[in-house]
Formats: C-alpha cells, structure tokens, sequence
C-alpha cells in the first residue's frame, strides 16, 4: 500500500483527528473518504476528467510493477555513497515515482526506486530524523532492503 507523507497545518492535522476518533477509523481511511466525497461533488465532466486520471495512473503502476525486470540493469538517476545504508530526502525526494536511487556502502550497494523506497521503508519517511533532519541510516542495512542488494 502507498505511503503518502505530505505536510499539513496544525488545524487539519486536528480535524483528521477529531474524524478519525469520531468515526473509529484510521487516517488514511478518512482522507479517502473526504477525498472520494469531495470528487463526489464536482460537476460530472471534472469527476470524469480525475477518474480518468487516476485509473491512467492506476495502469501506469501496474505496468512499471510488471516490466520492472532486474533493477540491477537499469542505470540510476543518482548514486551516492554513506558509511552505512543512508536515504537522503532531499536526493529521493527530487526523483520521480519510477527513478531508481543507488546507495553504495562498503557493506554492499543498494538499488531502488523512489515508489520501493515508500513501500518497504514507510518508518524511514515517518521518522523525525528523515522528515525533519533530512538523513536516516541505519547501524545494519536491514532485512528488507536485502531485496534491492546489487553487490
């Protein structure tokens, strides 16, 4: 499931609070539902115009999920090197959903996309460290990111 992180003032941050409790369910379901009943009151051609959107994008997923192939092969947009597996916000943050980052450690190096890196790593974007410091690393690269080990 995709991670969203954005940034949002205090007083909405509230309100997706107060609903949440209210209703006894998770964040993410109240954006939805806020989201779908906003689109559920646009006038018939702009709720068309964000549907076709959305299952254009919803086809593009899937279709980069199914050709990814071995990202091995495929060149990054940028590499840079850390001490230990480290993600920089401001480098991910900059790459498109498909671009592939690498990251090489003298433990090995790592390749991902910027859609892998929300999938599989939702506590690093979460963290104080990445969201506000801008860095997050780790002592031992972890189990998960052994998938996107190239060498």
């Amino acid at each position: 499931m995709p991670v969203l992180s954005v940034y949002v003032s205090s007083e909405t941050k509230i309100l997706l609070d107060s609903l949440s409790i209210l209703l006894q369910l998770p964040t993410g379901r109240i954006v939805e539902v806020v989201t779908s009943s906003y689109i559920g009151g646009l006038a018939k051609d702009e709720a068309q115009v964000v549907n076709d959107l959305k299952q254009a994008a919803l086809a593009r997923l899937a279709s980069v999920e199914t050709t990814a192939g071995d990202l091995s092969r495929t060149p990054p947009v940028v590499t840079y090197r850390f001490s230990r597996l480290c993600f920089k916000r401001d480098v991910i943050e900059a790459l498109g959903a498909i671009d592939p980052f690498r990251v090489e450690t003298p433990v090995g190096t790592f390749q991902m996309t910027k859609a892998d890196f929300y999938r599989v790593f939702p506590n690093v974007i979460q963290s104080r460290s990445y969201a506000q410091d801008g860095i997050y690393h780790y002592r031992k690269a972890p189990s998960q990111a052994e998938e996107f080990r190239i060498a």
